[in-house]
This record gives C-alpha cells, sequence and structure tokens, in this order.
C-alpha cells in the first residue's frame, strides 16, 4: 500500500512549525469574475487548476517577498501588491490561501484588507463617528461612549466578538468610521486583519491597554500593534512599549465612572458608618489558566514579602529583573506572564497584609476566597453591583481602603477615582501612580507599610471636619480633571479621526 504523502510543514512569523493546509477548502474566495487570482499559492500549487478549473487558461497569482513558487504555477503569473486596485479586482475570482493570514500577517494582512475593502467599496463615510468594540455589560465602554458624545462625536458600541469578516460587512453597511477605539485589543484579532482593513478604509486605531500591556500582548501573535495609536494606564510601560517597536504610546489613566459623578447615588448600608470599608475580588477571573505554568521563586517571594513589610513596591518591573526577562524577551510570546504571576502573587500578599493590620472594624465586600486571608471571624459581605450599589457603599463607609496592584509599577486602580466621585473617602498605598495628583493632597490620604493603616484610620476618624474638607477637595479635583469626557478628550488630541 502507498505510503500517505506527508503534509508540508514550514515556520510562521515567530518562528512556529506550522502544518500547511491543502484542498480547496483552504483557500476563500472574495469576489467573482473572470480572471483569477490568487493570494498566495498554497503548498500544492501544481494542484491548483485542478482545484480551480477556472484556472487552466491561465491565472494571476500574488506571493511573499522571497518566495519561488516552482515549476507547479506554470503558466501563472506573478503581480505584486500595488498592482491590486478596484478594476483588477472587480473582474476576478480571488482566492485567499487562508492559513497566509497566520504564516505571515505582517505581509498578508495587508494584502487582504486592500482586496477585501476593494471588493465592498469601503471607505471612511463617517469622519465624526467612534466605534468602541466590547459587550453589552461593558460599563467602561458605555462611559467612554458618553465621553466621546460629549466632545461631538457620534458612539458606536459593537460586538467586541465580530470576525474581520463581519466587522467588513458592517463596515459596508454603516462605512468605516473615524475612529475605532479598543479595550486591552478587544475586537482586534491577534493577526492584525481588523486592524489592517480598518487603516486601509482610512480608520484611525487605537488601543487603551487598561491592565498589563504585556499581559495583553501575550495574546497578539503579530507586529500590527506597533502601529496602533497605543494608550497605557501606566505610564511605566512607555518605554519597554517603545523599546519594542511602538511608534505612539501615551499616557491615558483610568477615570470616574458615571455612575460614581452623577447626582444619583443610591444611600448604602447605615451601618458602614465609623467603619472602614473595602470592596474587591480576592482573584481575576480566569487566573489559573492565564497563568498555568508559571511558579514562585520561594528565595525572592520570601525578599518580595520583607520589602512590602518596608514600605517597599516589588512590582512587575522588579520581578521581570529578577527573573532575568530584559524588555526584548517580553513580546512575542508569553514570557512576560511569568513576572506577572509573581508580581500577582506579590499583590495577593500585599492585600492580604493590609486587609489584616486594619483590624477587626474592617468591612470586605467580596468574594469568599477573602476568608483565606481573614478568617471566618471577618465580616465579610456579598459582593455588590458596581453600577447599582457600589457609590452607595462608598459614600456610606467612613473610609475605603484601596491597595494598588504590582502588576502596574505606576498604575492607578477605579477605586482612585470613584470613591472620591461618589462622595466618599479614600486611603491608598503610596505608589509612583499618586503623581498625577496634588502632593498636598496625596500626603492626606496615603500610607507605605500595612502598620501605618489603623494610626492613618483613627486619625481621620477622629477628625471628621478635617475628613470632610479633604474629601471635598478630592471631589472637585476629580470632577474637574478625571473623568471619562477628560480622557475622550485626551484621546482625540494625540489619536482623533482627520474629519
Amino acid at each position: 500500500m502507498a505510503e500517505r504523502p506527508q503534509r508540508i510543514r514550514v515556520l510562521d512569523e515567530a518562528g512556529r512549525s506550522v502544518t500547511l493546509d491543502e484542498g480547496p477548502g483552504a483557500f476563500e474566495r472574495l469576489g467573482l469574475g473572470p480572471q483569477v487570482l490568487f493570494l498566495g499559492l498554497g503548498p500544492r500549487p501544481e494542484l491548483l487548476a485542478r482545484w480551480f478549473p477556472e484556472a487552466r487558461a491561465g491565472a494571476l497569482y500574488v506571493e511573499r517577498p522571497g518566495f519561488e513558487p516552482g515549476p507547479g504555477a506554470a503558466g501563472f503569473r506573478r503581480v505584486l501588491p500595488r498592482d491590486l486596485d478596484r478594476d483588477a479586482l472587480a473582474g476576478s475570482t480571488t482566492y485567499f490561501f487562508r492559513q497566509n493570514a497566520r504564516l505571515l500577517p505582517s505581509f498578508w494582512g495587508p494584502v487582504w484588507a486592500r482586496c477585501r475593502a476593494l471588493a465592498l467599496g469601503l471607505e471612511r463615510s463617517d469622519p465624526g463617528g467612534v466605534w468602541l468594540p466590547g459587550t453589552g455589560t461593558d460599563l467602561l465602554g458605555r462611559d467612554l461612549a458618553l465621553g466621546f458624545e460629549a466632545a461631538g462625536l457620534t458612539a458606536l458600541r459593537i460586538d467586541q466578538g465580530l470576525s474581520p469578516e463581519g466587522l467588513a460587512g458592517l463596515m459596508a453597511e454603516r462605512g468605516a468610521p473615524g475612529l475605532f477605539f479598543s479595550v486591552n485589543f478587544r475586537g482586534l484579532d491577534p493577526y492584525g486583519r481588523a486592524f489592517h482593513l480598518l487603516r486601509e478604509a482610512g480608520s484611525r486605531v487605537a488601543a487603551w491597554c487598561v491592565d498589563n500591556p504585556f499581559h495583553l500582548l501575550s495574546g497578539i501573535r503579530s507586529g500590527f500593534w506597533r502601529d496602533l495609536d497605543l494608550f497605557v494606564t501606566d505610564d511605566w510601560f512607555l518605554g519597554p512599549l517603545a523599546g519594542l517597536g511602538a511608534r505612539r504610546v501615551f499616557p491615558l489613566p483610568l477615570a470616574a465612572g458615571a455612575a460614581f459623578a452623577g447626582p444619583d447615588v443610591r444611600a448604602g448600608p447605615a451601618d458602614l458608618e465609623g467603619r472602614l470599608v473595602f470592596v474587591g475580588r480576592s482573584r481575576f477571573p480566569g487566573k489559573e489558566a492565564f497563568f498555568a505554568g508559571c511558579s514562585l521563586p520561594p528565595q525572592a517571594f520570601a525578599q518580595a514579602r520583607d520589602l512590602l513589610l518596608a514600605g517597599s513596591r516589588p512590582d512587575f518591573g522588579w520581578w521581570a529583573q529578577r527573573l532575568g526577562l530584559r524588555s526584548e524577551a517580553l513580546w512575542p510570546g508569553d514570557q512576560a506572564r511569568r513576572a506577572g504571576f509573581c508580581a500577582e502573587e506579590t499583590g495577593r500578599l500585599w492585600r492580604g497584609m493590609c486587609l489584616r493590620a486594619a483590624g477587626p472594624g474592617l468591612v470586605v465586600f467580596g468574594d469568599p476566597g477573602w476568608l483565606e486571608d481573614l478568617g471566618p471571624a471577618a465580616d465579610l459581605r456579598p459582593p455588590v453591583d458596581y453600577e447599582r450599589d457600589l457609590p452607595g457603599v462608598y459614600r456610606a463607609a467612613s473610609l475605603c481602603l484601596n491597595m494598588t496592584s504590582p502588576l502596574l509599577p505606576s498604575g492607578l486602580t477605579q477605586r482612585h477615582f470613584d470613591v472620591w466621585a461618589a462622595g466618599g473617602f479614600l486611603i491608598t498605598d503610596q505608589t509612583p501612580g499618586l503623581g498625577l495628583f496634588p502632593a498636598d493632597l496625596v500626603r492626606e490620604v496615603v500610607f507605605r507599610t500595612p502598620a501605618d493603616i489603623p494610626n492613618l484610620a483613627r486619625a481621620l476618624l477622629r477628625d471628621p471636619a478635617r475628613r470632610l474638607e479633604i474629601g471635598a477637595a478630592w471631589r472637585a479635583l476629580v470632577l474637574r480633571g478625571h473623568t471619562y469626557a477628560h480622557r475622550a478628550a485626551r484621546v482625540l488630541s494625540a489619536a482623533g479621526p482627520q474629519r
């Protein structure tokens, strides 16, 4: 019996070995016309005329630089991507070798996008529009939409799960937007086809990394992200990202949510008067799967514990250095998750230290995972609805506690804005990100070590008039310059649509 032919394996753009698909099903058809055009010949060019009989009279093809098709493509004529114009594609049946989008996305992404945009007649017909990919329950997306609308744009929230083909269909229906603004790369596929399609149609494309950018980039398989207008909540990442080739990176902190800044805040529990309150989850969803295979070096973790007790911050950058991860090792691939796991566990340790130091009067709203740190006698209450109930909790509590994750070396949390906007009072750990605010206000509300928390809390609880004065100054500061309307205006000044 004859041996089954071995399928061809090649290295993709990131150096991974990939088995090539074969057969007519490995090609996507774009358009319908008498001239046949292959965007990539695939592993068996000698069989293309059999699979696609219309190609027997001759066909055009595009291939990556340096690729020589061999005798199998005899009778086919090579053309360059720049030869692909509207007239050429209008008269063609185009077959795109699907795997090319993953094998060499930096070359094939723009080629696919050009052909798709020309075939559908895509163009930027809504220069004052901004599209925000997300979910129906995405409160940050809603706040951003309100912010962009306050700046005079028309905001459209779209499904973040749209495929590049689905996005192309929506653009054909509605016209391409002036600005496509993604949070954490939502709505942008890992290989950049959506990005190239938007750019081909004339849209500006921006992404805001609300979380650690290198965690987010660990799921990106192509270098298209370097060409985005890229925003980060933590300016510590500006240098490392630029060092990896990001061309336009801007700082953009979090801001106060609309539910907290508005006048209609529901009353919180009455028994929070005179109490210190913490609201949060013990771990982020999917943590175990995200950090699969990562481990803590015991000696370094012991050193991190000592640093925390002394008031220092062994953060993501500290861990990357301890693990020998230079900036160039943070992408491509998922090596950044090693440092991220250690920083996340350091943050969990830090939160536990601070919650225990806060004493028996502490009230925690969150999941049962906190009982591992606090014990069964803790005043642990169920999670609260972020939009409906949390503003009232912040306002009702005499003090709210914040601990900032070491995953963001100079970042801030949503609490740094929401608590003040709701009329609450925040005490927080000392982090470099607090440089965003006036130093005289920061000094009143920060602690360096867990042991500082009880003294700070007692001093503030004993002086309600001082607490009221400080809280009013913070609230005015946040509402005056740190809402999502202010952040949207910053985005537009740095990377807004060209009208």
